[in-house]
């Protein structure tokens, strides 16, 4: 992700609290875009399904974000440790993020899985969760969540990339790129989004590198 897309000063101007305040103005009149910061919370839904969000330091909240669910056709076992596998696997070179080459540190934010995912130039740090729940006929569903952790309007993608790019299979491809598993190559069905603030989606943009 470019610096453009959401560029944070260390020292703020009156120019800079006024685009604060207008923010926070337009978050509070549309509840779909009022999430408080703070501890992980629960009231964040997709079609009706519960989410655990990390949380973010944004003030009043006001940071990009993306929900992910969907249903990963394996157990949640294979599931939880090709998340390990690929987070791991950027020590050895035997994994890198395909989305300008971020870094990603296992964190205790709760769920089944967490992490912190730096951006490849350095200068953001998202916080991830994920959720595992068994479902019938050994599937597993795949309940996810990424926050930004400064004040933010647009993402370029980069909080669904944060999670998709944890758990997508060879079958994921955009652009004659495809995601490149490392122990278990399953399939997902029946993904659900739900952005904070004017985030995107677009596979295209995660399949970089």
């Amino acid at each position: 992700q470019g610096p453009a897309a959401r560029s944070c000063p260390t020292t703020p101007t009156n120019t800079h609290l006024h685009i604060v305040a207008v923010m926070l103005a337009l978050a509070t009149a549309s509840s779909a875009w009022w999430f408080p910061s703070g501890a992980s919370t629960r009231d964040a839904t997709v079609d009706g399904i519960d989410l655990a969000c990390p949380d973010t330091s944004a003030p009043f909240g006001l940071a990009c974000g993306m929900k992910v669910v969907a249903t990963a056709k394996a157990s949640c076992s294979d599931v939880l440790e090709e998340m390990h596998a690929r987070v791991d696997g950027q020590a050895d070179g035997s994994w890198h993020d395909p989305h300008n080459r971020g870094t990603y540190a296992v964190q205790k934010y709760g769920g089944s899985f967490s992490t912190s995912r730096l951006t490849g130039d350095g200068k953001f740090t998202d916080k991830q969760l994920f959720t595992l729940t068994r479902t019938g006929s050994g599937s597993c569903q795949i309940q996810a969540c990424s926050r930004s952790q400064v004040p933010s309007g647009l993402d370029a993608g980069t909080n669904y990339c944060n999670l998709k790019m944890l758990f997508c299979g060879s079958h994921d491809c955009a652009g004659g790129r495809c995601c490149k598993p490392l122990k278990h190559d399953f399939t997902t069905a029946g993904e659900q989004t739900e952005k904070f603030m004017q985030s995107s989606v677009d596979l295209g943009v995660c399949l970089k590198v």
